[in-house]
């Protein structure tokens, strides 16, 4: 496993990207101290020291929104067979809800819930905004309450910023301000997600109208 960094301080917590899957089952264990949840094994190259905070990201497959849980480094175990040690980390106490619900869907008592707004790929122009920092790229997936920025220029997680989403002769203008909700720095795709911060009810009827016509291929109605 490659801990990921998500800002560009020192001190900001790097990410651990996971599945949902029998193999996280199995190296989610019980709490072991009065000020955890449970705690969780994973092999892991990466340099760590006790207390680090590490956010554990977990992801349930397509169409299935992602939960997070904060993780805080109690050891490194040196692996017997020779291969990369395991990094042992405390799940926050704060993280009781999220940890319920993936006990629930690892143990079969439950499925993952949809994600609350339908994501459609897209390929639009889009200019965003933070602070001093300003680009042009595209979006590549669109949906009623967020889009994912194509983009090796990343904004922390949590700031704010404004986008510009171009019009075409089907698909309406938008601007709209967001906050970036998680990052994507590996692959060709390297990006950010981002939630809109809808402020009034003529952008929520905007952003619903860009949404249904790029949905249905660029065909813009009213309805």
């Amino acid at each position: 496993m490659t801990l990921v960094g998500i800002g560009d301080e020192p001190r900001s917590p790097r990410r651990l990207r996971l599945r949902a899957d029998a193999q996280l089952a199995e190296r989610l264990g019980p709490a072991e101290a009065g000020d955890e949840l449970a705690r969780l094994r994973i092999p892991c190259r990466d340099a760590v020291s006790p207390g680090d905070r590490i956010v554990i990201e977990i992801s349930f497959g397509a169409m299935v929104d992602e939960i997070e849980l904060d993780g805080r480094v109690v050891a490194s175990e040196p692996s017997p067979a020779g291969g990369p040690p395991t990094l042992v980390l405390a799940v926050d106490p704060v993280g009781r809800a999220p940890l319920d619900y993936l006990r629930g869907v690892l143990a079969g008592l439950r499925s993952p819930s949809a994600r609350a707004h339908r994501r459609i790929p897209v390929d639009l122009g889009v200019n965003w905004r933070c602070g001093e920092i300003r680009q042009h790229t595209r979006a590549r997936d669109l949906s009623r309450g967020g889009a994912f920025i194509l983009s090796h220029l990343q904004p922390p997680i949590g700031a704010g910023l404004e986008l510009e989403f171009e019009g075409t002769a089907h698909s309406p203008f938008l601007r709209v301000a967001a906050v970036v909700s998680w990052i994507q720095r590996q692959g060709g795709a390297a990006g950010f997600g981002v939630r809109f911060q809808i402020r009034s009810r003529e952008e929520a009827d905007q952003v619903q109208r860009m949404v249904r016509a790029q949905s249905r291929g660029g065909e813009l109605t009213d309805r």
